[in-house]
């Protein structure tokens, strides 16, 4: 069940829900490629967790980028010659309602968050089928359901949705088993610093933080953490009969309202 002797590699991995994931898998057992458009934060935490006695490495990607994200996969093979999970987490938060988004925002959003999934899959998955390993996406509840005023974030989120269930189909003759998490509100750097750019003051500050979570039923901020233990299930064969699924971590956002 566990990931002992196995390769994984996790995108958006120097901070928030990656970096987090990216320690649950090495103690997990996996070695873990650490990878990131921030190539220095992505050595940082790979640093960290060889201080911990677990396997790292670092990769510098840029999922937009295919020849980018073709050698962050080449560089998993030649490090342990196989790939058996990857969490495709990297992406970004893009404002704006249909009507006051830029086009460039709005494309920025999809090359991110909607290309960068499908680079990351189209060049994981031949190895992913030798393995017969997992591929989990980081999508959100605004796949699932709307929220006001952030139009290409939720396009494009419902597009790594989309992928995962059709990858599922295509892959599972493979043994390939591909799921999404869908997390609500999650308390990371990236989250925090756009609070930080609406507040005039820190009593501002946390207020707009209470107003978020006072929508949620469990009325807290979900920790990377969380989500990461859930993507470290879907990751492994805990998860062996779950494929094609977009699971919601979003302390009862989307049924409980």
């Amino acid at each position: 069940m566990r990931l002992s002797e196995r390769t994984a590699v996790v995108t958006g991995a120097a901070s928030g829900i990656g970096r987090a994931t990216a320690r649950r898998f090495a103690e997990d057992g996996a070695s873990v490629l650490v990878a990131d458009r921030d190539g220095e934060g992505a050595e940082a935490v790979a640093a960290l967790l060889r201080e911990d006695g677990f396997a790292a490495r670092a990769a510098a990607v840029d999922v937009a980028d295919e020849a980018s994200v073709a050698a962050m996969v080449e560089a998993a093979i030649a490090w342990t010659g196989r790939i058996d999970t990857v969490a495709a987490n990297a992406g970004i938060m893009v404002e704006g309602s249909i009507l006051s988004v830029s086009v460039a925002n709005w494309q920025r959003a999809m090359d991110v968050n909607s290309t960068g999934a499908f680079l990351t899959a189209r060049h994981a998955l031949p190895h992913l089928v030798k393995s017969a390993g997992t591929l989990v996406f980081t999508a959100s509840t605004v796949a699932l359901a709307g929220m006001k005023g952030i139009a290409a974030y939720a396009a494009s989120k419902g597009a790594v949705a989309a992928l995962a269930r059709q990858l599922a189909a295509d892959f599972a003759e493979h043994g390939v088993r591909v799921n999404a998490v869908a997390p609500g509100a999650v308390r990371t750097p990236l989250s925090e610093s756009q609070f930080r750019a609406r507040a005039k003051d820190d009593a501002e500050f946390e207020a707009l933080l209470g107003q978020v979570i006072a929508r949620y039923p469990l009325k807290r901020w979900c920790t990377p953490e969380e989500i990461a233990e859930v993507i470290l299930f879907l990751a492994t064969s805990r998860s062996a009969w779950i494929t094609g699924q977009i699971l919601p971590v979003d302390g009862g956002l989307l049924e409980l309202r």
